[in-house]
């Protein structure tokens, strides 16, 4: 075993957009600015996950002087969990006088002399802007990855709309309603535009190959790489692994391996690490699986040669080789 050429590289993507929504406000629909609805459209992975479900208890709710104040509630399992909160800014909008909490609790609506809804503020959303104002609580604001999928539209209809139109996600969306009970189900839509082609050398390895070849391959690579269809494939196969959710099936414990199409384009450029980052940490939430700790920082590498006959980006000779690498 030894590295084939002085220069070995890796393909390496990034999430550079995020939006979150709940899988009720999905549903639901509703109208969004152009400016996020274009944003939505560049977002082609998705993520299903699932956190303890906030609702608030009516009877410590109170508004005055334009301060919110009062306890959100949660459940883990059979436990119930309280968080109090006070002095939430909220000035009441149009010509709403009072608020109300009707069971499930899972709202605040404002209402006017005449007992009409003027407005309303739902648990979930309301949880996430504590968390915003560093009032938040930790329980809420991590999510568990049931599934990663992709959505790429042919252009005639917007990100939510093949989403909701989605068949797989209509499957997962009824049985978590019973695998999950009293849990909240988050969509997670991510654009990834940092792409980068991560380089190694090493100076060490004298039998290597340092010809023409050598530099040859690396510009091929950089001056052709995967097509979006190809690298939307990669980051969906690599996050699979690394999470390995409950709902996915393909691609979740024998990723990567030489017989998965989607590894192709890689196999063709002869790369020979690949490293998908999941960043969330300017939102404040954290993502987890059965296999993964809460982090808001994910970095999932991927040795795509056997280490058996080669060398490949991540190992270089002199050096200790990086932790947590997933093999082929």
């Amino acid at each position: 075993m030894k590295r084939k050429f002085v220069t070995e590289y890796a393909l390496h993507y990034m999430n550079s957009y995020t939006a979150m929504m709940t899988s009720y406000e999905l549903m639901r629909g509703g109208q969004m600015n152009s400016d996020d609805e274009k944003m939505l459209d560049k977002c082609h992975i998705y993520i299903i996950a699932a956190r303890p479900s906030p609702y608030f208890k009516p009877q410590t709710l109170k508004h005055e002087n334009n301060l919110l104040s009062g306890t959100l509630c949660y459940r883990i399992g059979e436990q119930e969990y309280e968080h109090v909160f006070e002095s939430y800014p909220w000035r009441l909008e149009g010509d709403a006088v009072t608020i109300d909490c009707k069971y499930p609790y899972k709202e605040i609506v404002s209402l006017n002399v005449d007992g009409q809804e003027v407005t309303f503020i739902p648990a979930s959303i309301f949880s996430i802007r504590l968390n915003e104002m560093n009032l938040g609580v930790r329980d809420l604001n991590n999510y568990e990855v049931l599934y990663v999928g992709q959505a790429i539209g042919n252009g005639t209809r917007s990100a939510k709309d093949r989403l909701k139109s989605h068949s797989t996600l209509q499957k997962i969306l009824a049985l978590t309603a019973h695998d999950y009970p009293g849990k909240e189900i988050m969509i997670f839509m991510y654009e990834f535009n940092n792409d980068q082609i991560m380089v190694s050398t090493d100076g060490a390895a004298k039998k290597s190959d340092n010809t023409e070849k050598n530099e040859d391959r690396l510009m091929n690579a950089i001056e052709n790489p995967p097509k979006k269809s190809q690298k939307i494939g990669l980051i969906e196969a690599g996050l699979i692994r690394y999470f390995q959710p409950y709902y996915n099936e393909i691609f979740k414990v024998k990723f990567p391996s030489t017989k998965h199409k989607v590894l192709r384009s890689c196999y063709d450029l002869d790369v020979t690490g690949l490293i998908v980052e999941l960043h969330s940490t300017n939102m404040g939430y954290f993502l987890y699986s059965s296999t993964v700790l809460p982090s808001s920082n994910h970095i999932a590498n991927f040795d795509l040669v056997s280490s058996k006959n080669r060398h490949s980006f991540f190992h270089a000779t002199n050096f200790v080789q990086l932790p947590n690498i997933i093999k082929s």
